[in-house]
């Protein structure tokens, strides 16, 4: 099967391998090389680097709806179009030039989580089953009807670096299956159930900032969620304190949410529902991460302190 493959981040990475093992990958396209880190040089995208490991072709247009885009992707006589978390939309122009429908490998069992954070929201509500989707690609946000789906359970002491890292292995054989079964007439494409549809929603760095009135197990989530971006920190004396760690408990108590409970033998924080945070690890600006009792013995915290 002749293919090109559209990805970006190191999720897609798995995919690319896959395909490229399993099929004829024509051309990769990803998106242009952006700057990053201290000296901001021009950095290419994990799949560039990998499509140039394996010798294939790198197209790096800014947007898709340019004529030469167009004939360049006709040119190939494509049976299919391969998309994972490229990050350009693809207009309905290029959805119509392979011989089959562009199929797009998205990390949840869609209807539920469509969007830029699938994994990230997944854990913070709670969920302990995520997956991936193939789908048949259309004009709307991760609509399409969908061909397979994998399920993958998510473990109490995952977080978002661990499943994005099975889900990219997965979505890379849910695609492999899916492209396999439908081009030989076995998949019937499913709609989407629209009263099923959630969205997740991009993050933001605001997110991370705890509030200490919900249960220590909706923080918890949020803690495994927002790894590695935004984290999670609390306000001390107008600092930000970054928790690295910590355990949701159940505990009755009559204080104020953000109280500190404990300070001797554990750093317990009250939170709301009954519930409070031991703090296992945390983190001042530019400084080391820290055992809490290591944090404790050069930092002062009184009990009955209450962080902001």
């Amino acid at each position: 099967m002749k293919i090109v493959f559209m990805g970006t981040p190191e999720f897609a990475v798995p995919s690319l391998e896959g395909f490229y093992s399993n099929h004829d990958v024509v051309a990769v396209f990803t998106q242009s090389q952006k700057p990053a880190g201290r000296g901001m040089k021009l950095k290419k995208t994990p799949i560039h680097l990998k499509a140039e490991k394996l010798g294939l072709p790198v197209y790096t247009p800014n947007n898709l709806l340019k004529n030469d885009i167009h004939l360049l992707l006709k040119s190939f006589d494509l049976d299919f179009i391969i998309v994972v978390a490229y990050g350009l939309i693809l207009p309905k122009q290029i959805l119509n030039i392979p011989k089959f429908i562009p199929i797009n490998g998205h990390a949840s069992l869609l209807p539920k989580w469509r969007g830029s954070a699938p994994i990230q929201r997944a854990i913070e509500a709670g969920e302990s089953v995520t997956g991936s989707t193939a789908m048949l690609m259309e004009t709307g946000l991760d609509s399409g009807p969908i061909l397979l789906q994998k399920k993958l359970n998510i473990l109490t002491n995952d977080d978002s670096i661990s499943i994005h890292r099975k889900l990219s292995y997965l979505t890379a054989d849910c695609l492999l299956h899916a492209v396999d079964k439908y081009q030989k007439g076995k998949i019937d494409p499913k709609t989407q159930n629209p009263l099923q549809v959630s969205y997740a929603n991009k993050l933001a760095k605001e997110e991370g900032l705890i509030d200490w009135s919900i249960s220590s197990f909706e923080i918890f989530n949020k803690l495994r969620a927002f790894q590695p971006f935004p984290g999670l920190y609390t306000l001390m004396n107008g600092f930000n304190i970054k928790v690295i760690d910590g355990t949701p408990l159940k505990l009755i108590h009559n204080q104020k949410e953000g109280t500190v409970l404990e300070t001797k033998l554990k750093l317990i924080i009250a939170c709301g529902n009954n519930t409070a945070f031991s703090i296992l690890k945390l983190q001042k600006p530019g400084k080391n991460k820290l055992s809490y009792s290591e944090f404790l013995k050069g930092t002062k915290i009184e009990k009955g302190y209450i962080f902001e």
